[in-house]
């Protein structure tokens, strides 16, 4: 597979996004990675409720369903997947945390944000503190008992640890000398001036027109489409992919990509010990 030798550009890293460019790889090594970061990168998430008392306005299966998609601080390495547990999913410090949601309103309202959650286990607690969880008239009280767990996207959404993941074909384009006439409008090409993400610009020593910025074109073609003579050519590189990774904060953007690779490669493993045990 050409993605044994694939190579990665980072164009952009912060905290909770990554944008990069994976070369010399195929469509289906690059939806792989994409799939699997969605779907089986296994984050911590509220799953299981003992609600004591809420006299919120709120019904319970909603306050339930809010609490449930506020994204905890994971550790990957503190923590078994239930189903791989020494308790067998029964629950237990090593596959499962406890927190409490215990508000109650005085004289005056009171707003119940998620850093009136408390962990039993500071590895795992909101990633924010300022999730508004209800409001809470004079006297009304919430008194929750929550049970969290590490768990996979494609089991259900409040464990995908990423709230964007996505690629694009790296552009290309080609312009054809002998055809471009180099025409202008006022001053400037007119397929430079008829892009609308203005990535386009002139270079300065040929007079031709050449892609500055590919990170941030949208192959829409509109330059093809001004140009009356046929002189550019615009087309994805089919080995070479545009990714933007964002995650939710429960874990690192670099541990999602680094997990999710692990995972494809432990799935490439086991489907050639099957193929050579035929």
């Amino acid at each position: 597979m050409s993605s044994s030798n694939s190579l990665v550009e980072i164009v952009d890293l912060k905290d909770l996004f990554i944008r990069f460019i994976l070369r010399n790889s195929n469509v289906a090594f690059a939806n792989a990675l994409r799939r699997i970061m969605i779907s089986e990168v296994p984050v911590m998430a509220i799953s299981d409720f003992a609600i004591i008392n809420n006299t919120s306005p709120i019904f319970d299966e909603i306050l339930a369903h809010r609490l449930s998609l506020i994204p905890l601080t994971t550790d990957l390495d503190g923590f078994n997947l239930p189903e791989k547990c020494v308790c067998g999913g029964v629950g237990c410090p090593r596959c499962q945390v406890t927190l409490t949601l215990n508000v109650k309103a005085g004289d005056s309202p009171v707003t119940v944000y998620s850093r009136d959650i408390l962990s039993s286990d500071p590895r795992v607690v909101p990633v924010s503190g300022d999730f508004p969880i209800a409001k809470l008239s004079a006297g009304d009280e919430i008194l929750i008992e929550m049970y969290a767990r590490l768990g996979k996207g494609k089991d259900n959404a409040r464990f995908q640890p990423v709230s964007a993941c996505a690629y694009k074909y790296f552009p290309r384009i080609v312009v054809n000398t002998s055809s471009c006439i180099k025409c202008s409008s006022d001053g400037t090409l007119k397929c430079v001036s008829e892009c609308p993400k203005k990535v386009l610009d002139v270079d300065s020593k040929t007079g031709y027109p050449y892609l500055r910025d590919p990170i941030n074109c949208s192959l829409c073609k509109a330059c093809v489409d001004i140009c009356e003579y046929g002189a550019i050519e615009l087309k994805p590189d089919d080995t070479s992919f545009i990714f933007y990774v964002e995650s939710t904060g429960s874990l690192p953007v670099h541990k999602i990509i680094y997990t999710a690779a692990t995972i494809l490669a432990e799935k490439c493993d086991e489907f050639l010990s099957k193929i050579g045990g035929l």
